[in-house]
């Protein structure tokens, strides 16, 4: 192949990209949608202790800024835990603190007295990261930033609830070393409902 071919075919390939972002502008409103949260769960509504806890990706943090299915790349469509999952377990409950785990996740959930999310709130899963599947850890940031909801049931000593964090630090869970990705924050939504609290937990 000759320089001046070389050339044309970059030329070709820049092309092609610019206009894929062009049709994305345009269809944006009908292009698929990466950060589409799955359906919360309304305190009360489970006949049993259920859950559900969803990454959100920014766009920034998809191939061509998400206006394709991640599929599409080799990536999970979603990435989703959630209580009917394979090895799903409630480790541990109370109303500063639920800890979560299953195949290939795990989920520390940890509030102070006035309900704030802390420093100790942390999620592990897997996730395909320069074409490697890694065993990631996120944090949220200092101070966090995000909404939560607790509600306990009466009477019942079950707990509901439901969360929207930044997870702002990732990391290899193996090496500690910083992942430098995503530019922008994840998004940890999650619900839960009639987890039932640890003996004397309703005091911690």
């Amino acid at each position: 192949m000759t320089d001046e071919s070389k050339i044309w075919r970059k030329l070709l390939t820049l092309g092609v990209l610019v206009g894929l972002a062009i049709v994305a502008y345009f269809l944006s409103p009908f292009a698929y949608r990466p950060d589409r949260p799955v359906e919360t769960i309304a305190p009360g509504s489970s006949t049993e202790p259920a859950f559900v806890v969803q990454i959100i990706r920014p766009r920034m943090g998809l191939p061509l800024g998400g206006i394709l299915p991640p599929d599409i790349f080799g990536l999970d469509e979603q990435l989703v835990f959630e209580s009917t999952g394979v090895g799903a377990s409630i480790d541990r409950v109370g109303p500063r603190r639920i800890e979560l785990s299953g195949d290939d996740w795990s989920l520390v959930y940890a509030l102070d007295a006035d309900g704030r999310v802390t420093s100790e709130t942390e999620v592990v899963f897997e996730l395909v990261f320069e074409d490697q599947l890694r065993k990631v850890r996120c944090r949220p940031g200092d101070p966090a930033i995000g909404t939560v909801s607790t509600t306990a049931l009466a009477g019942s000593g079950e707990l509901s609830g439901s969360f929207d964090i930044e997870l702002a630090h990732c990391e290899d869970a193996e090496t500690g070393k910083a992942l430098g990705w995503p530019p922008k924050p994840l998004i940890l939504h999650g619900s839960f409902d009639r987890l039932v609290m640890d003996a004397g937990a309703e005091n911690r």
